[in-house]
């Protein structure tokens, strides 16, 4: 469903099917090169499985590990205090299962993984576009070959978080609930904040009543007649469900994604308080903001481009985004670059509003580009902000 319009055109749009696929596909190669060089330049070791290995940094090698031996079932002695127990467990299983057709190392095939599903993401954009060409290649260079290429293309969610976002919006889009339903299970077990994709749900299936005549008033009556939107609705967090049912058997702690937090250093608080410490965080030397300042910005960028999402009648991609950054806002500012930077709706919002004219889409494509390679170099040497 999600890549119809690629996989099956018509005759006379064959041209534009083959284009669509290979925007992202040049943007596959180019970042490969530009990411590669990066590394080459701040390493000794050569080759593609070194660039895999140098590129897994910070949550990368909690994955590695659950796809190699799983959730610890108990607190080991001698061994992290910090159980495996905070990252969803929905990526590094189909890492598992690739691997075990496909015996090569994890980080080889997770990489190879996350390169396929930012392309897959790629292609359900398009026609979420509305087929803007230029927002379309700003959003491929983006997510391929962009400033935050890295966390798209190496063992993290975010590229599969990516893709089901975008599968969960265009079946909103195309009225299909089921398909929607389903996405979003995957989707909250790929990370805590996919289970709220269901408000999102909730309000297309709400304006599609009130397009039929109907009102709010009216609403709950008419989904209780629906039993297909009923089953939608009630899957939609069937991943998250899942998750804490399997830790309560076998940790006896259903919500120890949440209660191991702590150990993170993540501590519920006031999110403003927050917001307010990452931009007080001024730099002792040079003019470069510190990383609190960085994730603080992301923090307020991301809310901003919430907003534009509402003002463009966008409500339930904008509560999804809007919440997804003020769930983990109330603990810290901890990788709020990537959360961000994550959330489809609001990238593909960027590339809409750069794609404005050729001079902005031209502009943004380069310095994506160019961007690309030191943004690389800084994720090897582990600068803090992109963590």
């Amino acid at each position: 469903m999600a890549v119809e319009d690629v996989a099956r055109p018509n005759a006379g749009d064959r041209f534009t099917a083959v284009a669509v696929a290979a925007v992202p596909l040049l943007f596959v190669v180019s970042g490969l090169a530009i990411r590669y060089a990066a590394f080459a330049s701040v390493s000794t070791e050569l080759g593609f499985a070194a660039y895999a290995r140098a590129l897994c940094r910070w949550d990368c090698a909690w994955y590695v590990g659950i796809s190699e031996h799983g959730y610890e079932r108990f607190p080991i002695p001698n061994h992290s205090n910090i159980g495996r127990w905070g990252f969803f467990p929905f990526y590094p299983m189909l890492v598992t299962a690739i691997r075990a057709v496909f015996p090569f190392p994890t980080i080889l095939v997770a990489t190879i993984t996350s390169i396929a599903c930012s392309y897959a993401a790629c292609l359900v954009a398009w026609p979420l576009l509305e087929k803007n060409v230029r927002a379309y290649v700003l959003y491929c260079a983006f997510l391929l070959s962009g400033p935050f290429s890295f966390h798209f293309t190496t063992f993290l969610t975010e590229p599969l978080f990516v893709l089901l976002t975008s599968c969960v919006f265009l079946a909103l889009k195309r009225s299909t609930y089921l398909a929607a339903g389903v996405s979003s299970a995957l989707l909250s077990a790929t990370r805590l904040v996919g289970v709220l994709v269901v408000f999102a749900t909730v309000i297309q299936m709400s304006r599609e009543h009130r397009g039929q005549g109907g009102s709010i008033i009216s609403f709950p009556r008419w989904l209780l007649g629906r039993p297909d939107l009923l089953v939608a609705i009630f899957i939609s967090p069937a991943g998250l469900f899942a998750y804490i049912l399997f830790l309560y058997l076998t940790v006896g702690d259903g919500f120890a994604f949440l209660h191991v937090q702590r150990a993170f250093g993540r501590v519920a608080g006031n999110p403003l308080v927050f917001l307010w410490d990452g931009l007080s965080a001024v730099p002792t030397t040079g003019w470069l903001p510190t990383a609190p300042q960085w994730s603080a910005f992301a923090a307020l960028a991301g809310l901003t481009l919430s907003a534009v999402l509402a003002a463009r009648r966008q409500y339930g991609a904008a509560l999804f985004c809007a919440a997804s950054i003020i769930l983990p806002l109330i603990t810290n500012l901890a990788s709020m670059v990537r959360y961000v930077i994550g959330l489809a709706p609001l990238m593909m919002l960027v590339a809409v509003l750069l794609s404005a004219s050729k001079l902005t889409c031209l502009a943004a494509l380069a310095l994506f580009l160019g961007a690309c390679y030191f943004m690389t170099v800084a994720w090897i040497g582990g600068y803090l902000a992109l963590v």
